[in-house]
This record gives C-alpha cells, structure tokens and sequence, in this order.
C-alpha cells in the first residue's frame, strides 16, 4: 500500500511538472513538532501561484513508552493573498497569516502493534499507522527564498472526538477546548 501511494504521489508531481515547468518553483524545509517528528525533511513544489505540494519524512526518537520511529508524509498547502509587513531590527519581513493545509502521514515502526494472535504468521499485519493531518500556518517571509512558519495541527481522530466530546475539552482545556487536540510545530523553507 505504501508503494502505491508513494508511486501515486511521483507521477502527481511529475503531471504537474509537465504543464509548465517556469510557473513551478521546488522548495526544501525542516520541520520539528506537528505530530511530524522532531525532524521532518520535506521536497515540494509550488504550482499555479497558491498551491504547494510536498513528500517528506520525519523521525520520532525512542522513548519510555514507543520505540524510534519514522513517519513519511504528502501535504498539501494552500497559501492565501494576505500579506503583512513588518519591520523587525531595521529589517523588513512580511507575514502570512493565512495558510491552510492537508497532510497525510504514515508512522512505520516495527512494533506498532503490542500483541497479535499467535495464529497469524509474523509480518501477517505491516507495521504502519495512517492518519489525516488538517494545519494552519502562520510564514514569517524573510526574503523571496526563506521563509520560517508556525504550524498548527490537528488529527482526524482528535478532531472527531472533540465533536463528540465538545463539553469534555470546553470544560477541561483552554481556548474553547482546542488545547486539547491541537499540537505545533517550527519549521524553516528554502526556494531555489
């Protein structure tokens, strides 16, 4: 399944880069957090001015509770046309605040599971954990190549609960429950 999708995600990209490869510009970018890793290595590109295509992969070191782990990712990011700028030091920057995203990630770690039935031979259920990522992104522009971002993130599942289980988080967590399901992360973008 994995080898499908990652097939399926290359010959996107290489459609896209066949349409006009002047109007696409390619960018790298380090993220940590944002149930990505602690250090999610990202290739994309841009495309018809707002939209922003992305593989990466990220990994999570080992702790008490999980062994190491690496996670690989497609997103997609849609950038808006605000633009805010800003004079920090003496310099001028400009804000972003409007930017939204979809990611899909799958974790692969070879014990994902705790415990199968005995019955199953080993290697029966592949080890890997899918989820949909939905982000919002503020960019911090520092010239027409760098730029450096706040990611907010939400999990398909935490989102759901939070529906079904809206008194819960109001009650127990700040910002009308939202402390509850969304994480963030840091991340650093370079275009060439």
């Amino acid at each position: 399944m994995l080898t499908r999708i990652t097939t399926t995600s290359v010959l996107f990209c290489c459609v896209i880069f066949s349409f006009n490869s002047d109007a696409v510009e390619h960018f790298i970018e380090a993220q940590t957090g944002s149930m990505q890793g602690a250090l999610h290595l990202s290739y994309g590109i841009k495309f018809a001015e707002k939209h922003h295509l992305s593989i990466g992969v990220g990994f999570v070191p080992e702790l008490d509770n999980h062994e190491e782990m690496t996670i690989t990712s497609f997103k997609y990011r849609f950038e808006g046309d605000t633009r805010y700028p800003v004079d920090l030091f003496g310099k001028e920057f400009e804000i972003s605040p409007v930017n939204f995203g979809i990611t899909s990630i799958s974790g692969h770690q070879n014990e994902i599971h705790r415990k199968t039935p005995e019955y199953l031979p080993s290697g029966y259920y592949i080890p890997t954990a899918r989820r949909v990522l939905f982000n919002y992104q503020t960019i911090l522009k520092f010239d027409k190549t760098t730029e450096a971002y706040v990611d907010w993130t939400v999990l398909d599942v935490g989102l759901i609960n939070y529906v079904r289980n809206f008194e819960f988080y109001v009650d127990n967590y700040d910002f009308f429950g939202l402390d509850g399901i969304v994480s963030y992360g840091l991340g650093l973008r370079k275009k060439f």
